[in-house]
């Protein structure tokens, strides 16, 4: 694994500019290289501002991207909670976004819509790893849907499992990827910001000992490159 890359920003303004348009390079650079950039977008309200800017970005290819979530709250359709909800009203929300193919969790039994999504996922890369996550983190240390004390976090061989139960906030079952498909990227960037979140990245980028069995975001650890968008 190679040294990560940390840029610290003094608010979630300057730090969302930053991000999208280094999401929006990674897009160009994977189209270019290799055809398609098939990307796995973050939840929640921290990469809200991120995507709203990516979409503005002029002239990117999107009609060769292919958008899928880093996980998914298992919630009705529709439920303006899920991360369906937040990258339809903010990424897609552009006329030339809309030419991007998204793949929404499907509906059904967490673990067979985890089956269906991971069909979905292998289809789109054709072999090869995803060419750019988004990731973010949570207040006690979790990254996509990978909590502390999971046994996901053991996972060896599958992209993408359900949640053994309900978790985080609300509380229900979810679907993620895992650290497999996560550590094949060929990039990574996590968004983090608040006093609470930047002691936790902190003690992640310092290689505190600890951190790998308190936090499951320390335990990413891609073959591409990897970096790191402070604010705060």
């Amino acid at each position: 694994m190679k040294a990560p890359e940390v840029l610290r920003f003094p608010d979630l303004g300057a730090a969302s500019q930053a991000l999208a348009g280094r999401m929006a390079l990674g897009l160009r650079r994977a189209v270019a290289d290799r055809g398609r950039c098939v990307m796995a977008l973050a939840g929640g309200g921290t990469p809200r501002l991120a995507y709203e800017l990516l979409a503005a970005f002029p002239g990117l290819p999107w009609e060769s991207a292919h958008l899928f979530l880093g996980d998914e709250r298992c919630l009705p359709a529709g439920d303006p909670r899920s991360n369906r909800a937040l990258v339809e009203a903010t990424l897609l929300a552009h006329p030339g976004t809309a030419r991007a193919t998204f793949h929404p969790l499907p509906g059904g039994e967490p673990a067979a819509a985890a089956a269906a999504y991971a069909a979905e996922l292998e289809a789109a890369r054709d072999g090869r790893p995803l060419d750019l996550v988004l990731l973010g983190l949570g207040g006690d240390g979790h990254t996509a849907s990978l909590f502390p004390g999971s046994p996901l976090l053991d996972e060896a061989e599958r992209l993408v499992a359900a949640t053994p139960g309900p978790a985080g906030d609300p509380p229900v079952p979810r679907v993620t990827l895992t650290l497999p498909a996560l550590d094949a990227a060929r990039e990574v960037l996590f968004l983090a910001a608040g006093a609470a979140k930047l002691e936790i990245a902190r003690q992640i980028l310092d290689r505190d000992p600890a951190a790998p069995q308190r936090y499951p975001a320390a335990r990413v650890r891609p073959a591409g490159a990897l970096a790191w968008f402070l604010a705060g």
